[in-house]
């Protein structure tokens, strides 16, 4: 049986929304605690009709949500294929690199190598 992944954006109202255009399911949040249990519900979605696969393949937080995330929840998720977690820009943020950061990590635990730097 094959199954379609999901992708998801949570971040400001204002920043998710041009992610609905595009297919995405957007959840937009106010403050970390909407953003952490709303990343807890859809990393522990499974796909319909399949047990032990998960709904969603990637997950992505808007950055300033994402620091503010608990570590123990981070590396739970990091321990897991799917769904990848990956911080994307928020229009406020003052650390642009972080998301291209957490990015190569991802990239250079995938593959092996740093590929985008």
């Amino acid at each position: 049986m094959s199954h379609k992944h999901k992708l998801a954006v949570i971040g400001n109202e204002s920043s998710v929304l041009i992610f609905r255009a595009l297919g995405t399911e957007v959840y937009p949040v106010s403050d970390a605690r909407q953003a952490q249990e709303i990343l807890r519900d859809l990393a522990s979605r499974e796909a319909e009709g399949a047990r032990k696969i998960a709904e969603y393949a990637v997950i992505f937080v808007e950055e300033n949500f994402y620091k503010k995330l608990p570590d123990d929840l981070l590396t739970r998720l990091a321990k897991n294929p799917l769904p990848a977690v990956v911080p994307v820009p928020s229009p406020d943020s003052k650390d642009s690199a972080f998301g291209t950061k957490r990015l190569s990590h991802i990239v250079e635990r995938a593959v092996g190598s740093d590929i985008l730097s």
